[in-house]
């Protein structure tokens, strides 16, 4: 029984091969979007799925009432250890971490330099996570206070091989000429990504003891409760829900911490198990959502178009509908057989789909930065998943087909009457409908995205990115005579004549400063205390970014630095109370009775962070105030960058021999500020062309078949008189108002979706009617120009000979 029903569906596929080859390329298309999206969210959503407990795991988020405080992602240093000291009955387990950058010397000798991402973490991190270790003891992987954890990426590095356990290395830490020697106790496996590990796009590979560490000047950072910049994480008991923590962390963070901490700070659990798709203000999580929809929506519309080609063509099948019900065959065998020819179809679409996915790998890996698993690695999972996808996609397709043509009475199939056929019309002209309104809908959508990244990459920010060399200042020594080697540095690569001009500064305008700087407003605008975003730089951050200094300047307008000076934005001199253009000269108040500092300009507005975040009160501190610094910028001018970077990196080398030479450009690190954005850019830019690719052929299908069906009518129009101009107005007519009222029904939709988008930037761009007149166009142009070459052949048949033809 079954060899009938495939020899049944191959011979009548093989007959219809342009509508078959139709329905076949848009499964096609539907299926291969679907894997590359479905294994994209997949390998989103596994991120953290490796942890030991992942449901138990949490990470402390802070929640400052008053903004410029601290940060949401770190919390108060010796948080997570009080809570499991002093609420073991809700705490499992804690892990902090205290992530730094700096150079490490390694080697039989340790004559080689590395930059590197080092946790300065608790030694709790292998037993509370349960990360495989290659070489060490599980147990106790951190014997001694100068132990230290690495990765094999990292060992075979440093050292070209993976079991390096007794060998050593130094840590530059930021004191004045100063390292500290680990041993290497334990080699953890490469580990996959994950939360625990990463933070910000940074992964650390290094771990070394927060007990005992030397980085800091002032020592262990863990435990300082007057620090809020530790990352704290928890493992609760079994049974233990989140909120059971709240009233404990309250009464821990008022037992230990003053103000303004104290009144400032609540502190949350976020579970760490979804915790990648959340943070960043849910970045990916939206990513996800919006192009598994955007996957959901060209599978439909592969689906729909298979539903309207199949009822539409079923015409040819009545007589083979009636005659094998006059033999006996039942509607359920009916059924079966067209659901068979579904999932023959889908089956092929599949096969087609896994070659098109493997050779799209590389280009979805670039477009989504992500790595696609290869069809040769897939499990029997992934292989199960597609298998069953195949199977429900084809049922969805056949399904409705099949209840419709097996339903028709046997005297109507017979005689080969449509009457009944055509009843399906208004269903086929409302799938066109849905299947038009979600492309044109997809389609606005995108074009807004793209203006908006435009807007983004093309809005005066208020500085200049270009040729900007972003230069990792190591050594960090944190102190004057570190400030003066860095100076002196600085001064050499200014003896290079491609280089314009250098600045030394904790931060560049990539983020939000982690850091703020307590000042007392004036009277007028309320004499209170207010935290504000803080930068320190030297007196050449202007001129080497290219902000504009609207009044005073940058710091001493002598060659002399002067302590106790400071440069506020546009922003901050508003909030502080001061009159701008007045503003230079004035004498500002710290909290506490702790001294004044003298405002010596003001520096225009000037987007520091990304686009998402409205600008706020900004102020810069000298350098030489806070001895803290991490780059040294330098403003190329020069047609081949190439050549000029090699040439810094020369300098470099003869300046500070022992520090390796990091570098990236501000225009990369502005453009890491938008990569989600770009991405979904790009992948609704592909998901925008294969949803119009499948539309088309839908409407390609159903003219060709409507065409076919309506030979003899057309044929007889021609002998009345009608001209070829006539017969093409008539389909063009059918089709207008169905485009139309797609129009109208997907404009509110993607103003609403673009609007909601929006929302995300606190500068974005205003909708106007421009994108909406183009797609409307572009939709109506192309349908009819495809309606119009279908029609062309039909107009200009001999009528005698299409009359003559049986129907």
């Amino acid at each position: 029984m079954l060899k009938s029903y495939f020899t049944i569906a191959v011979r009548h596929l093989a007959r219809h091969r342009l509508f078959s080859a139709i329905m076949v390329t848009c499964l096609a298309v539907g299926i291969t979007f679907s894997m590359i999206i479905g294994l994209y969210v997949r390998n989103q959503e596994k991120v953290n799925s490796t942890v030991h407990d992942v449901g138990n795991q949490y990470m402390i988020r802070s929640n400052w009432k008053v903004k410029g405080l601290g940060l949401d992602i770190t919390t108060v240093a010796p948080l997570a250890k009080t809570m499991k000291e002093e609420y073991p009955d809700l705490v499992a387990g804690y892990y902090r971490y205290n992530p730094v950058g700096t150079v490490i010397s390694a080697g039989d000798s340790h004559d080689r330099f590395f930059k590197e991402n080092v946790a300065i973490c608790d030694t709790t991190l292998v037993a509370v996570y349960g990360f495989p270790l290659l070489y060490g003891d599980k147990g106790n992987a951190f014997p001694t206070i100068s132990s230290a954890v690495i990765t094999e990426r990292i060992a075979m590095k440093w050292f070209g091989a993976k079991d390096v356990v007794g060998r050593t290395f130094e840590m530059q830490t930021t004191g004045a000429g100063e390292t500290q020697q680990y041993t290497i106790s334990a080699v953890l496996k490469d580990l996959p990504d994950n939360s625990v590990t990463s933070l910000m796009g940074n992964r650390y590979d290094i771990f070394v003891p927060t007990i005992g560490s030397r980085f800091y000047a002032g020592g262990d950072p863990s435990t300082n409760w007057g620090g809020a910049y530790e990352v704290g994480l928890l493992e609760l008991k079994p049974g233990v829900k989140p909120g059971d923590l709240q009233a404990p962390f309250r009464r821990v963070l008022a037992k230990y911490t003053k103000d303004p901490i104290t009144k400032n700070l609540e502190v949350e659990l976020a579970p760490l198990q979804d915790y990648h798709l959340k943070e960043n203000n849910g970045a990916v999580q939206r990513m996800v959502m919006t192009l598994a929809l955007i996957a959901a929506f060209i599978l439909l519309m592969a689906i729909i178009n298979f539903v309207n080609i199949t009822i539409g063509t079923s015409a040819y099948r009545l007589r083979e509908i009636g005659l094998r019900k006059v033999f006996g065959s039942a509607r359920q065998q009916l059924v079966l057989q067209f659901i068979i020819e579904a999932w023959l179809l889908t089956l092929l679409a599949a096969v087609i789909s896994v070659g098109l996915y493997q050779l799209l790998i590389p280009v979805f890996d670039q477009v989504l930065n992500t790595r696609l698993t290869s069809v040769a690695d897939f499990s029997f999972a992934d292989i199960g998943l597609l298998l069953s996808g195949v199977v429900v996609v084809g049922f969805l397709a056949g399904i409705y087909p099949a209840f419709i043509l097996s339903r028709y009475a046997v005297v109507n199939s017979v005689k080969g009457k449509v009457g009944a056929v055509n009843g399906a019309g208004g269903l086929r002209k409302t799938l066109l409908v849905v299947q038009l309104s979600l492309a044109i809908c997809v389609f606005i959508s995108t074009l807004n995205v793209s203006k908006q990244v435009a807007y983004v990459f093309s809005k005066d920010l208020g500085y200049d990115k270009e040729q900007l060399l972003v230069i990792d200042a190591f050594p960090k020594q944190w102190d004057s005579a570190g400030v003066a080697r860095m100076e002196s540095i600085k001064s050499g690569l200014l003896q290079l004549p491609a280089v314009k001009a250098a600045s030394l500064s904790f931060e560049v305008p990539d983020r939000t400063p982690p850091a703020t700087f307590d000042l007392m407003s004036l009277a007028g605008a309320g004499n209170r205390r207010l935290p504000v975003e803080m930068i320190m730089a030297d007196q050449d951050f202007a001129i080497t970014f290219g902000l504009k200094v609207t009044e005073g300047s940058f710091f001493s307008a002598s060659s002399s630095y002067m302590p106790g000076q400071v440069v506020v934005n546009e922003s901050a001199a508003k909030a502080l109370g001061l009159t701008l253009g007045k503003a230079a000269g004035a004498i500002l108040r710290l909290p506490d009775g702790r001294g004044q500092v003298t405002v010596t300009g003001v520096v225009k507005d000037f987007h520091y962070a990304g686009m998402q975040q409205a600008i706020a009160p900004l102020v810069f501190l000298h350098v030489k105030d806070t001895k803290n610094y991490r780059y040294l910028t330098v403003k190329l001018h020069s047609p081949d960058i190439s050549q000029v970077v090699s040439q810094v990196k020369a300098k470099w080398k003869e300046l500070s021999p022992h520090a390796p030479f990091g570098f990236s450009f501000m225009d990369d690190r502005f453009e890491a500020l938008y990569r989600a954005d770009l991405q979904l850019k790009k992948a609704a830019g592909v998901a925008t062309g294969l949803n119009l690719l499948i539309v088309f052929l839908g409407i390609f299908g159903i003219v060709a078949f409507t065409l076919t069906r309506r030979n003899k009518e057309m044929a007889v129009r021609k002998v009345l008189g009608a001209g070829l101009v006539d017969i093409i107005r008539l389909f063009l007519q059918d089709y207008a108002g169905l485009i139309l009222l797609a129009n109208l029904i997907s404009w509110p939709l993607a103003y609403a979706i673009t609007d909601k988008w929006l929302e995300n930037y606190a500068y974005r761009i205003t909708q106007d009617i421009f994108p909406y007149i183009s797609v409307g166009a572009i939709i109506f142009v192309t349908a009819f120009g495809l309606i119009t070459v279908q029609c062309l052949k039909t107009a200009m048949a001999n009528p005698v000979k299409s009359l003559r033809t049986d129907g």
